[in-house]
């Protein structure tokens, strides 16, 4: 997680500010043609009631400050981006994005804030650049490599969000749930996912890698990527797998 560091302040006045500026001028007038005291008095406390907010609203975005988690981002993807606050302050930042590109994304992020009067907006950006996986995309990894039936049954493991026809029912009666594991595949048998085999473009086959991989992972299978200048093997850990895809 590190703290992100922010640009310089911008300020944009609402409706309000512009009634407080009437009213001042009324206030004057009042004074000045009726020579009324309450008037002027009146007058000097909205003028330090507005000055006050503006003063307060832009020491409070100035210590705006908010740092980012490391999350996995995958391209393609809507992402609701978790931002930490750092600090007491009032104020709120757009956190949804799709980054469209695989690699190092650049992108600023805004933080607002009409605190304390509403008299302006406040506001400020937050640069973020972040990792983005490789788009998920192609054929599904049973469909290449175990073909279409899963006939062939190897036992039980922990339910994890499985289709509901794969879940064990009597397990449930053990408050443990399970699900079915099937594949065609012969136990012990490294998956081999070679780049100059898949049809289409770089970016095609960088996505079609990552999907086999992703599903991969999750079916607790052990593969190796072969790419023309370099090889990644599953051992190496899934972010470190899909950070080399990422920037190859």
């Amino acid at each position: 997680m590190k703290k992100l560091l922010t640009t310089s302040i911008k300020v944009k006045k609402t409706k309000n500010f512009y009634l407080i500026i009437l009213l001042m001028v009324l206030f004057f007038i009042m004074g000045y043609v009726h020579n009324n005291n309450l008037a002027y008095i009146t007058l000097f406390f909205i003028f330090s009631f507005s000055l006050i907010g503006m003063i307060l609203g832009r020491v409070n975005i100035k210590k705006a400050f908010y740092s980012l988690p490391d999350i996995r981002i995958f391209a393609g993807d809507k992402v609701v981006l978790p931002f930490k606050k750092e600090g007491d302050f009032f104020a709120e930042i757009e956190n949804e994005v799709i980054f469209e590109k695989r690699g190092i994304n650049k992108k600023e992020f805004l933080i607002k804030s009409s605190y304390p009067f509403k008299l302006a907006v406040f506001y400020k950006k937050i640069p973020v650049k972040v990792l983005v996986y490789p788009a998920l995309k192609g054929e599904s990894l049973k469909t290449a490599f175990f073909g279409k039936e899963e006939n062939d049954f190897e036992g039980l493991k922990q339910y994890n969000y499985e289709d509901m026809k794969y879940i064990h029912w009597p397990s449930l009666a053990k408050e443990d749930l399970q699900v079915k594991v099937f594949g065609g595949k012969k136990k012990g048998r490294e998956l081999v996912f070679d780049y100059s085999k898949i049809p289409g473009n770089k970016e095609d086959k960088i996505s079609q890698l990552a999907k086999w991989a992703y599903e991969a992972y999750e079916m607790g299978e052990e593969f190796k990527i072969i790419l023309p200048d370099m090889e990644i093997n599953s051992k190496e850990g899934f972010d470190e797998v899909f950070k080399k895809l990422a920037l190859y």
